[in-house]
């Protein structure tokens, strides 16, 4: 087990054929960057709340895949993994006020599948909402994201779809599974229109992509890793954007993985069905480090928003000026043109407080949820297609019922 003190992130890639379901894990290093910066949502402008990044060091503001793989490094183990992959950072609220970050200490991502598609150049998608402030269970946009609380101590819990009402000694993980349908056309369209959930059979397993959407893509599955060893306490976990309820997790992919690398690894079948030993993938050997991912310096470090996020102390606001807003729901406006006070607390270590430059991006930049395209148009029979869950075994077993070939569900151990 590697230590928790020195990985920051894994990103895991479960892609499938009808030989087998490769399924590998990619070790990242510390964060190339937390900040305040969303290329997908607030491209060219700063975010409204605060990220951490892992993935190439060419990270900035505006994405594009040509920029991504040019990356000087990357976080990753797998020289080759160019992508970015992040989510809004979690602060715990103290008595007084004021917010501690809360270190993510690793992320696993993990994707199945029959006829499966590798992610094309430009790409790139969302799971999640920053404004979501409900839960609807019938909704596949919602039961996507979750949290799994870990504590050896005991027998296992449920997981939740808001923060739980506990304390997670061993890690609050919280887990986005991304949609896998794309419509095949589309790098992207607002709001992430350009992929969908299955049409039926739940947001990770057993559905068919909507005829919309047709094609289907390589699952990807994140698990977030907060350190959570603390004393429980009513609405004192925040997310960035100022949700203390949990249901706004949300995580952003921008594609930085070279043309033509996963057909191979999809042909190797059941050969890439590796895990963390990526040394015995004979399509990954070439391009594994050997080690665990490593850190990685940003190419530019102006990238970085010119603000105090808590890293050297406690802060007497959320950067961004982001209110709490678990009682009253998401604010209705977006406050990005807010000027940050996001100095330390007294008695905390000094910082800067900067101002931030006012976005261009109004609210319907942010608040188009994926939600919009979870009611997916009627799936013709010759659309039809079935995938296995997450976590998926090698080995597929034929579902009677359905008349596919259905792959067994597998979940990775509590301690990824």
């Amino acid at each position: 087990m590697i230590g928790l003190s020195t990985l920051f992130g894994i990103a895991a890639l479960l892609a499938g054929v009808s030989a087998g379901n490769p399924f590998f894990i990619v070790q990242h290093g510390t964060a190339t960057f937390t900040t305040r910066v969303d290329p997908i949502i607030n491209p060219g402008t700063i975010s409204t709340h605060v990220h951490t990044v892992v993935g190439s060091s060419s990270f900035r503001n505006e994405y594009t895949y040509e920029n991504n793989r040019a990356g000087k490094c990357t976080t990753a183990n797998v020289i080759e993994d160019k992508s970015n992959y992040w989510a809004p950072q979690l602060y715990r609220k103290h008595d007084n006020g004021t917010f501690e970050l809360v270190r993510m200490n690793r992320v696993n991502t993990s994707g199945p599948d029959e006829e499966v598609h590798e992610f094309p150049e430009g790409f790139k998608m969302l799971a999640g909402s920053s404004k979501r402030s409900t839960y609807d269970d019938n909704d596949y946009t919602n039961k996507a994201i979750s949290y799994t609380c870990l504590d050896y101590s005991g027998p296992g819990k449920p997981d939740t779809h808001g923060f739980p009402e506990y304390s997670c000694p061993q890690d609050l993980r919280a887990n986005l599974f991304f949609p896998n349908c794309w419509d095949g056309v589309n790098n992207w369209l607002e709001g992430s229109k350009h992929v969908s959930y299955p049409a039926s059979g739940g947001h990770d397993s057993g559905g068919p992509c909507p005829a919309t959407h047709p094609k289907r893509l390589m699952s990807l599955f994140y698990e977030f890793h907060f350190t959570d060893n603390y004393e429980y306490t009513l609405g004192a976990r925040v997310w960035a954007n100022g949700d203390d309820v949990g249901y706004s997790a949300h995580g952003d992919f921008t594609n930085g993985w070279p043309t033509g690398l996963f057909p191979k690894v999809f042909e190797a079948g059941s050969s890439c069905d590796v895990g963390f030993s990526i040394e015995d993938c004979p399509v990954l050997e070439p391009i594994f480090t050997h080690s665990g991912g490593g850190t990685c310096s940003p190419d530019n470090p102006s990238v970085i928003i010119d603000e105090e996020v808590g890293e050297s102390g406690l802060l007497t606001a959320l950067p961004g000026n982001n209110p709490l807003w678990s009682i009253n729901g998401a604010p209705a406006a977006s406050n990005s043109t807010a000027t940050s006070s996001s100095s330390s607390a007294p008695g905390a270590s000094s910082t800067s407080q900067t101002s931030a430059a006012p976005t261009s991006s109004g609210p319907s930049a942010i608040v188009n949820p994926i939600g919009a395209i979870q009611s997916p148009a009627p799936v013709s029979s010759s659309s039809v297609s079935v995938i296995g869950d997450v976590h998926l075994s090698p080995a597929p077993t034929q579902d009677a019922s359905a008349g596919h070939c259905k792959a067994k569900k597998r979940r990775l151990a509590a301690q990824f």
